[in-house]
């Protein structure tokens, strides 16, 4: 958005605020608001909690800023139109429903992921790590069942204008991290079923393999798997 337009669209904000925007989403650190404004529709993502909480994210916000400079002509991720008074970032609004919301409904799953993997690719080769693609709510599927992914928070820049090997060994750790969440998207977690193609991308890290044996021993001696059947035997 060119600079005279965020100055125009400050000052309706500093107004409208609290008053005209309608609740997208909510999660740890911050909150997403739909605005229609004179300037265009949009989402605003601005920070919550109390001082000091609130200063130190929207110090993140500020990142995720810089992060979506990375990301501009990725096709899969939303435009981000600017940021305003260092805290508030403002976002293309996207019609649609998160993952966790549509995942029952998809139409059709081989080309939904198979878009999916190419924003994500697009997205290593931009520069970008996003590090919590497991997350079902981190996904939105529009019209046409594209997906988008969103909330890049907790991304990782790789530092391309100057040497780090702890930057460039921590961005490949976090890029394997989102092959590794696509492929459990995309299955359900039932590796079995991996094609001889999506075998060769799924590489779990030490520390997911720990968390994934946690998790299957916690769910036998909590007998998850059986009070779901027996749930769904009562919906029948």
């Amino acid at each position: 958005m060119e600079s005279k337009n965020l100055e125009q669209l400050r000052s309706w904000l500093r107004a409208e605020l609290d008053s005209s925007g309608k609740p997208l989403g909510k999660g740890y650190q911050a909150s997403i608001d739909f605005y229609k404004s004179p300037f265009g529709n949009f989402a605003l993502k601005r920070a919550h909690g109390n001082f000091p909480f609130r200063r130190l994210r929207e110090a993140t916000i500020r990142r995720e800023f810089s992060v979506y400079q990375y990301l501009l002509d990725v096709p899969g991720i939303p435009k981000c139109l600017g940021l305003i008074d260092k805290k508030y970032l403002l976002l293309e609004h996207l019609q649609g429903q998160t993952f966790r919301k549509y995942e029952t409904k998809l139409q059709d799953r081989d080309k939904f992921f198979k878009d999916l993997l190419t924003t994500v690719k697009k997205m290593h080769q931009a520069g970008v790590a996003h590090g919590d693609l497991k997350r079902k709510d981190n996904i939105l599927v529009t019209q046409g069942e594209q997906p988008y992914v969103i909330d890049f928070g907790t991304a990782h820049l790789l530092r391309k204008d100057r040497y780090s090997w702890w930057n460039r060994w921590a961005f490949k750790r976090i890029a394997q991290a989102d092959y590794n969440a696509w492929i459990k998207l995309k299955y359900q977690r039932r590796f079995e079923n991996l094609s001889p193609a999506d075998a060769k991308i799924y590489n779990p890290l030490p520390e997911e393999r720990v968390a994934r044996l946690v998790r299957i021993i916690w769910q036998k001696l909590t007998l998850r798997r059986l009070r779901v059947r027996l749930r769904l035997r009562k919906k029948i």
